[in-house]
């Protein structure tokens, strides 16, 4: 399965166990992030099956599984264990990572530390507007990016446009608030969902070029947001070396997300396709 140009690695999916599809209602009242992003009957999930089955029909060698940016910590626990087993069930198609709210102090640490010795390979997605965060002193914030940094753990946090359509989950984290974050927790590593909301495009900015020399910006979603030609614009902007391919499924195809890629040349497309993440991840 694995391309000439080596393994491609879609770095941003999301995978949910039965029991959120089985008691919707329980849970949009339970948790605000899910409530947001899952009020529609239509809004989709999918299960571990449905992830591998799409890689295999995509072509795709491994996927990373983020949960969401729970607000009740039951539905992470249900949601990371989901993720743990399986990332067991499929070794090396499945790459799991642990979601928490900073805002839980030592329960997000002790979560943390958890699904790390259970093979977690970053945390995340966090989703600053739900969780409640943007409207805290970031410094509150310190102990799980200490945990996440003593660990090696990449944090992927949700970031949006500050233009263009609303959708569903977009959210205010702009790229004013990502500099803001990646300015106070300047030892971390980040990834930024969805291009960053922009971010990368200022890397000819030599200011920003700095600010973001430990941060990763993944595609997902881009064919809700961009042209194709985004993946040319943004490589050469920021630079190769800091773009994952992600599609975001279930929301997006996989097959339809990867033909963007069909443009670049050889070694960003080899950069962005698998061997950025395989490097973040320690794959």
């Amino acid at each position: 399965m694995t391309s000439p140009t080596g393994p491609v690695i879609d770095s941003h999916t999301h995978i949910l166990p039965d029991e959120f599809r089985v008691d919707r209602e329980r849970w949009l009242a339970a948790d605000r992030t899910f409530g947001t992003l899952f009020a529609s009957p239509k809004a989709r999930m999918a299960s571990a099956e449905d992830l591998v089955r799409e890689m295999d029909a995509a072509g795709v060698d491994m996927a990373v599984t983020a949960g969401y940016g729970w607000t009740s910590l039951d539905a992470a626990r249900l949601s990371n264990d989901y993720a743990l087993d399986a990332a067991g069930r499929h070794p090396g198609r499945i790459i799991p990572l642990c979601s928490v709210s900073p805002l839980w102090g030592s329960d997000a640490l002790k979560e943390i530390e958890r699904c790390a010795a259970g093979g977690a390979r970053g945390i995340g997605e966090l989703h600053p507007d739900t969780q409640g965060f943007l409207d805290s002193e970031l410094g509150s914030l310190a102990p799980v990016m200490d945990c996440a940094r003593s660990l090696g753990l990449p944090v992927l946090c949700h970031a949006s446009e500050p233009v263009g359509h609303a959708y569903t989950g977009k959210g205010t984290v702009t790229p004013d608030l990502v500099e803001a974050l990646v300015t106070a927790f300047p030892a971390n590593t980040f990834i930024f969902a969805h291009l960053g909301g922009g971010l990368p495009f200022y890397a000819l900015m030599p200011e920003v070029a700095r600010l973001i020399e430990r941060c990763y910006f993944d595609t997902a979603a881009w064919p809700l947001l961009y042209e194709s030609r985004v993946f040319e614009v943004v490589t050469r902007a920021a630079g190769g070396d800091k773009i994952l391919f992600g599609s975001d499924f279930p929301i997006v195809p996989m097959a339809t997300a990867l033909a963007g890629l069909a443009g670049l040349e050889v070694t960003a497309s080899r950069q962005v396709r698998g061997s950025n993440s395989a490097q973040l991840f320690q794959i």
